[in-house]
């Protein structure tokens, strides 16, 4: 019969802590966020072939494409363009690492198993 109605102590408390918890996470988020943007934006694209560095470049610095020739064994070429980088072609048999398509985002990949080839973007 006398049911209150207003804030309590324990509605404070709760809010103290809603507040609380949104301020830790703006500043999580405003102090974090922008490093995490600018790492992403690195794109180095590394080929290799039967273990040995054939080329490391930052993608995002070609400005006109550059082809990277592999005759050694089967032959592939690379290119490589502003922000992204694919087989072009290769004599293997099924062609997968042509089919894998343009590599644009860091930690993607494309293998040609025959030749021992693989193109991949850097995970920072």
């Amino acid at each position: 019969m006398g049911n209150k109605k207003g804030v309590k102590k324990g509605d404070w408390f709760l809010l103290a802590i809603g507040l609380l918890a949104a301020v830790v996470l703006v500043g999580l988020y405003l102090n974090n966020g922008p490093a995490q943007s600018q790492e992403s934006d690195s794109r180095i694209a590394v080929i290799t072939r039967d273990g040995n560095t054939i080329a490391e470049l930052d993608l995002n610095e070609v400005e006109e494409p550059r082809y990277f020739i592999l005759d050694e064994g089967i032959h592939v070429c690379i290119v490589a363009e502003n922000g992204s980088i694919r087989f072009l072609e290769a004599d293997c048999p099924d062609k997968i690492c042509v089919k894998t398509g343009t590599l644009t985002e860091p930690g993607q990949q494309a293998i040609c198993m025959p030749s021992k080839t693989i193109v991949r973007i850097l995970d920072n």
